[in-house]
C-alpha cells in the first residue's frame, strides 16, 4: 500500500476540536502531508503502550553526504501532542512530509493537521 495522504484542517477564531477532524493513522505505510511553514500535526496515541514517530529527513549535506537525523517524538500511552516546527529539511521530493509510527496497534492512533 500506499501512504495516505492528512488534508489539512484549516484553524479559526472558532477553534478545532481535533477530535472532530482526527483520522485513524496508517501505521503500516505511514502518513503524509502536503509541505507548508506553520503547520502543525497532531497525533493521538490511544494505545496503552508509547508510540514512536518518526518524521524522516531525506536530505544530506557537506562534501561528505551527511545524513540529516531523523526527527523522532515519542508520545506516552494514551497522550495527545500536537507537532510544530516543520523545516524544508523534513519535504519529500514530492512536496510531502513523511510520518512514520511504530511501537502501538494501528486502530489506537488517531492524527490530524492544522493550518
Amino acid at each position: 500500500m500506499a501512504r495516505t495522504l492528512i488534508t489539512p484542517t484549516r484553524v479559526t477564531l472558532a477553534g478545532v476540536d481535533p477530535a472532530d477532524v482526527d483520522v485513524a493513522a496508517e501505521i503500516t505505510d505511514g502518513n503524509m502531508f502536503v509541505y507548508k511553514d506553520g503547520r502543525e500535526l497532531y497525533v493521538m496515541n490511544g494505545d496503552d503502550a508509547s508510540l514512536q514517530v518518526t518524521i524522516p529527513t531525506p536530505i544530506t549535506i557537506g562534501k561528505g553526504d551527511l545524513a540529516v537525523q531523523d526527527t523522532i517524538i515519542v508520545i506516552p500511552a494514551g497522550k495527545p501532542r500536537r507537532i510544530k516546527g516543520f523545516g524544508p529539511e523534513h519535504r519529500q521530493e514530492d512536496g510531502t512530509v513523511h510520518v512514520d509510527y511504530s511501537g502501538t496497534t494501528p486502530a489506537s492512533v488517531t492524527v490530524a493537521v492544522f493550518d
